[in-house]
């Protein structure tokens, strides 16, 4: 391997490590009560040298979301279980917990030869707006299911049967809530145009 080759990877590897770092986790900070969080990146690999290769490849192998394909995604799956409780005449829930499981597929560059400065340039600043806006998905998520949790921590009824019905149709009801908040958040990104565009503009000098 030649001094410029060694160069070159360096360059690359820090620029993929700057925009999503080498773990497969997505840190989304503190939690709220009562959930607990699993979410991880599952990258799809580009064998590309030239930018235009690179666009293809996601078009191509990116992930496929109700009929087309995406540079990435965020796929979310929740799960609550509760135990009944009795006081007095009225049967209440606790120990409500709720699991958010999340998955990011997101986008790995494989070049296929020395990328130029542009390339790379560019390249960064999709990785920095597009993580945050995938990251902004699993956050909505996160939210949903304290939210799950602690409205189902306050309710009761007389018998405990449809309590557990009134508890899944309340989880059911807060997680269209949820589709409809994260349909905005795309629209109001631009599916994470407007975060790609920051992105840039603070790589700028």
């Amino acid at each position: 391997m030649t001094a410029s080759g060694r160069v070159w990877r360096l360059v690359l590897s820090v620029a993929l490590t700057g925009a999503c770092g080498t773990s497969t986790r997505v840190n989304l900070g503190p939690v709220p009560a009562g959930v607990t969080v699993d979410a991880n990146v599952a990258y799809y690999d580009i064998s590309a040298a030239t930018l235009q290769e690179l666009r293809r490849g996601m078009q191509q192998q990116g992930p496929r979301w109700e009929g087309r394909a995406w540079s990435a995604t965020t796929q979310s799956h929740f799960r609550w279980t509760y135990q009944y409780e009795r006081r007095g005449v009225s049967c209440e829930l606790r120990r409500v917990r709720v699991q958010v499981r999340t998955v990011v597929t997101f986008p790995r560059w494989n070049p296929t030869a020395p990328p130029d400065s542009a390339t790379l340039e560019w390249w960064y600043q999709l990785n920095a707006g597009l993580m945050e806006h995938e990251r902004g998905h699993a956050l909505l998520s996160v939210k949903t299911a304290g939210e799950i949790a602690s409205t189902l921590e306050r309710l009761s009824h007389p018998q405990c049967a449809p309590l557990g019905e009134l508890a899944n149709q309340t989880g059911r009801g807060l997680i269209s809530r949820e589709r409809a908040q994260q349909l905005e958040y795309d629209r109001a990104t631009r599916h994470g145009a407007t975060q790609i565009a920051q992105a840039a503009r603070l790589a700028a000098p």
